[in-house]
Parts: C-alpha cells; sequence; structure tokens
C-alpha cells in the first residue's frame, strides 16, 4: 500500500513539475489611426513559443506582423526600434527557415478580412519568453501598414499601424 501512494505522489510531482515550466505571456495591441486592437497569447511548449495572435479593426488586406527589439510602443511604435535579431541573421519567414537563419521576430503577415479581423497562429522553434539566447519578453510586437515581401533588410512592410509590449502572465 505505502508504494502505490509513494507512486501516485511520483506521478503528481512528475506531471507538476513539467507543467511548471510552460510560461504563458500576452501582448495587448493597439494602434491609433487607425484604431487597431488585437491580443497575442503566447505559451512556451516542447516545440517552441506558440504564438496566437487576434487582430480587430485593422485595414483589411495583408500586414506584416513582427517582433521588435524594445518593449516600447511610444512615438508611433517608432521607439520599438528594428526587427528583434539577435543574432544578426537577414530578414525572411522565422517560422519557415528558423532563428537560426533569420531575424527572429519575422512573422510574415497577418491576413485581414473587409470586417477588420485577422489572425495568425504559429509555433515558433527556438523562441522562449524568458529564457535563452531568443527571449522575447519585454519586447514588443508590431503590425505594419502592408505585407512584408520579404525583401531586405526588412521587407518593405511600411509605417507601424500597431504595436503591444509582451508581457510574462504566468507559469
Amino acid at each position: 500500500m505505502n508504494l502505490k501512494i509513494f507512486c501516485t505522489g511520483v506521478l503528481t510531482a512528475s506531471v507538476a513539475s513539467s507543467a511548471a515550466w510552460a510560461e504563458t505571456g500576452q501582448a495587448v495591441i493597439t494602434g491609433s489611426k487607425p484604431a487597431v486592437r488585437g491580443l497575442v497569447q503566447l505559451t512556451e511548449s516542447p516545440e517552441g513559443l506558440k504564438v496566437d495572435a487576434e487582430f480587430t479593426q485593422a485595414p483589411p488586406g495583408g500586414h506584416a506582423f513582427h517582433i521588435h527589439e524594445f518593449g516600447s510602443c511610444a512615438d508611433q511604435a517608432k521607439a520599438a526600434g528594428s526587427h528583434y535579431n539577435p543574432a544578426g541573421h537577414p530578414h525572411g519567414l522565422t517560422a519557415k527557415e528558423g532563428v537560426e537563419k533569420t531575424h527572429a521576430g519575422d512573422f510574415g503577415n497577418v491576413a485581414v478580412e473587409a470586417n477588420g479581423e485577422g489572425a495568425l497562429h504559429v509555433v515558433i522553434p527556438g523562441l522562449t519568453l524568458s529564457n535563452g539566447e531568443y527571449s522575447v519578453a519585454g519586447r514588443a510586437f508590431v503590425l505594419h501598414e502592408k505585407p512584408d515581401d520579404f525583401s531586405q533588410p526588412t521587407g518593405n512592410a511600411g509605417g507601424r499601424i500597431g504595436c503591444g509590449t509582451i508581457v510574462i502572465s504566468g507559469k
């Protein structure tokens, strides 16, 4: 009987400790011209950082979506700086090419429908919220006015129409 209790306790502790490492985060996206709104939910997983972004009130069409190097959205998001690129790689599509070959913050494009709603759901291997070489907490997501054409050095995505700082929301 003691063995059964011991095994149950070990299993419970094992499940609890494996779930404890998974940090979650979010970024609330706002813009003033237009009044873009969005929420990005971030979850660490064994496969990488899961990014679930939902937008409303955005202009219809394609819009580049990137993580930028700083967490400030001041000055129409210009204070967010350049694309997050800790290893100095060329611009590209991180979900396809990986953080080892592209800017770690290059997420491609969000398609926004005529009603102003759009979404992006992607998992980026190698990105984390707060641990490791490619951690993103404290940086900012930026939604751009135009689609990313994947040209060098930053994709010709135009101005910044939405921005939100990435914060850790739980473990």
